[in-house]
């Protein structure tokens, strides 16, 4: 058991503990599935620029996967479901993120939240993970308000 989470190996111990399939990538990221096994979510644990926050984000499409004339009616309504899944957020992460994402179609619409480093313990990190659950399966109506394929 760790008492106090700091570091993204401990993230990826807790986790893997915890039954999750979570690997460290290159020491800068965790990926992890969550969701169904035959096609889970991958979900990202990384430390901000100032590493007093891990950051979850979990992508969901691209925006080239929204129905270009529902793309409005998406958008809205992944904005008003922003607070029922808080402390997640519907976002899309675009070529100011990401230079190499040059395309629109390109750029990821995901759920995001940040868990504050400090003393995070096991038992907040589960919550974190559940929290995400708990989001994702409150953002799949509006995911089939946009994705028609």
């Amino acid at each position: 058991m760790v008492d106090k989470i700091e570091t993204l190996e401990q993230v990826a111990g807790v986790l893997e503990s915890q039954g999750y399939d979570a690997r460290l990538v290159s020491g800068e990221a965790v990926m992890v599935d969550v969701g169904g096994s035959e096609h889970p979510f991958a979900a990202v644990v990384t430390k901000n620029d100032n590493g007093a926050e891990f950051v979850l984000t979990c992508q969901l499409a691209t925006l080239g996967d929204i129905e270009e004339d529902l793309s409005a009616q998406f958008m809205l309504a992944a904005l008003d479901a922003n607070t029922a899944i808080r402390p997640f957020a519907f976002a899309v992460i675009s070529d100011t993120d990401d230079p190499a994402l040059a395309e629109p179609e390109q750029w990821p619409v995901v759920l995001t939240s940040s868990i504050p480093v400090g003393d995070l313990s096991e038992g907040e990190l589960c919550v974190a993970m559940d929290g995400l659950w708990s989001a994702l399966t409150a953002a799949a109506p509006v995911l089939k308000l946009g994705i028609t394929k």
